[in-house]
């Protein structure tokens, strides 16, 4: 260990009990884009400045190892970042892709450090859980009269301030007004509420069905996902809790994970042999809300797949795609528009950076039951976003917040288990002796060799 890696971590500002650049971000990911200015062609929006002014402080606080020592996920994210650069300068040349890629690095490597930087223990994510679940229930006082009456409280009044036109029309689904809150789509909005599931549940409630207070938080969470009448967001939710059911009930089984996966790969087997259609054509028709949305993912699917298998590598940039002229645009598939704009080497380090962090968290064992909820609460939250990215493109404040997210689990996997009395004896000697041989290890590296001379004995 380095010298750096021991120095104490710099204090940080805190408001709502997180830090202060933490809740500019937040406050800034819920603004629609009107509220931004254009500097030089680049759309500068709040969260876009507060991620730009912290960047470089950022990764001078990660290569010192104030807040922790690099890691191999570190590099992942870095990667990453420099490969996309790469591939936007391959497609734009070099002044074009350095404008483009320098955005997308502060978007996705300056999300990365602000979670994987400012929540560093327990405390740090239970306080974040508590502010983004808060934030959530709180925005139902403007987006439950929003989805009765038709008028976008919220969104329309922020852009109308800034003179920018009210939020576009949008079909009602199930009799209600599809909510866009504070957002540019009723999908980021339920997207952003759906996220904070988890957390509700494992860390406010505690998973306890008598926790009334962290209950309600639960439902309030649920009902704001419901408000924005959006496929995507149900899928985000509707997973979490899918999750969440099968750790309940099998909580106390060891090889409860496998089993699920198990049987995830059932599942996709007996689709695929019994019918005839793909799992993936079975999965996205019955995660949508119609034919019509089901037949364009699956057109997506198939056109995408093409233009990745031609552009491997370096993917094709921002460059237009190969579809039939009748198609729009729109990439509803994350994972898939990563992989054909950027190349497969940037979807899989973006995947290994994720699933390794997953995987190097639950290979701790001897950790508090607060961090065991805590760690099921940001695994399943990913898990949920991951599956519904299948089917919905994160864009904007959905980007940088699940970039966020993958980053505000990293203290699980370094930060200094704390000494439970409750505990039993061989884990608490277990954590005392790991915990003390890292303390003997930063004294012996910070010692000077000029001054390591030995102690007197005493004579009384």
């Amino acid at each position: 260990m380095t010298a750096a890696a021991a120095l104490p971590a710099p204090r940080t500002r805190r408001i709502f009990g997180i830090p202060v650049v933490v809740a500019l971000f937040f406050l800034g990911m819920m603004l629609p884009t009107s509220v931004s200015v254009s500097a030089g062609g680049l759309r500068l929006s709040v969260f876009r400045v507060v991620l730009l002014v912290m960047f470089i402080p950022m990764l001078v606080t990660l290569i010192s190892g104030r807040r922790g020592k690099m890691t191999f996920f570190d590099m992942l994210a870095i990667g990453h970042s420099v490969w996309a650069l790469l591939a936007l300068i391959a497609w734009g040349g070099l002044a074009q892709g350095i404008e483009s890629g320098g955005i997308y690095i502060v978007e996705f490597l300056g999300s990365y450090l602000l979670g994987r930087l400012y929540i560093r223990s327990y405390e740090d994510f239970r306080a974040f859980a508590y502010f983004f679940v808060l934030t959530v229930c709180f925005l139902l006082l403007f987006t439950i009269p929003e989805a009765l009456t038709s008028v976008h409280i919220l969104h329309d009044t922020i852009a109308g301030a800034m003179g920018a036109p009210p939020a576009p029309f949008i079909e009602q689904r199930m009799g209600l007004e599809r909510t866009f809150g504070p957002f540019d789509h009723p999908i980021l909005y339920g997207v952003f509420s759906a996220a904070s599931f988890s957390m509700a549940y494992f860390v406010i409630a505690e998973k306890s069905l008598m926790n009334f207070k962290g209950m309600a938080m639960v439902l309030g969470v649920s009902v704001a996902t419901f408000m924005s009448a959006s496929g995507g967001p149900y899928v985000v939710l509707m997973m979490q809790a899918f999750v969440g059911v099968w750790e309940r009930a099998l909580g106390r089984i060891n090889g409860r994970w496998k089993m699920m996966f198990g049987l995830f790969g059932f599942i996709y087997l007996c689709i695929d042999l019994f019918s005839n259609r793909t799992p993936f054509h079975v999965f996205v028709t019955y995660f949508t809300f119609s034919t019509v949305s089901a037949y364009n993912r699956i057109m997506i699917f198939e056109y995408g797949t093409a233009e990745v298998a031609r552009h491997p590598i370096l993917g094709i940039g921002f460059a237009d795609w190969v579809r039939p002229s009748w198609m729009s645009d729109s990439m509803d598939n994350f994972w898939l528009l990563t992989a054909m704009r950027y190349g497969l080497p940037a979807l899989f380090m973006l995947m290994g950076l994720m699933g390794g962090l997953l995987y190097a968290a639950a290979k701790r064992k001897d950790i508090p039951e607060s961090w065991r909820r805590a760690r099921h609460a940001w695994a399943f939250t990913l898990f949920g976003i991951s599956v519904a990215a299948a089917t919905v493109h994160l864009w904007n404040a959905l980007f940088v917040l699940f970039i966020f997210l993958i980053g505000s689990g990293a203290w699980l996997i370094d930060a200094k288990v704390p000494d439970d009395p409750k505990a039993p004896l061989k884990t608490r000697l277990k954590n005392g002796l790991k915990n003390g041989l890292k303390a003997a290890n930063v004294n012996a590296s910070l010692t000077p060799p000029t001054l390591a001379r030995p102690i007197p004995a005493r004579l009384f």
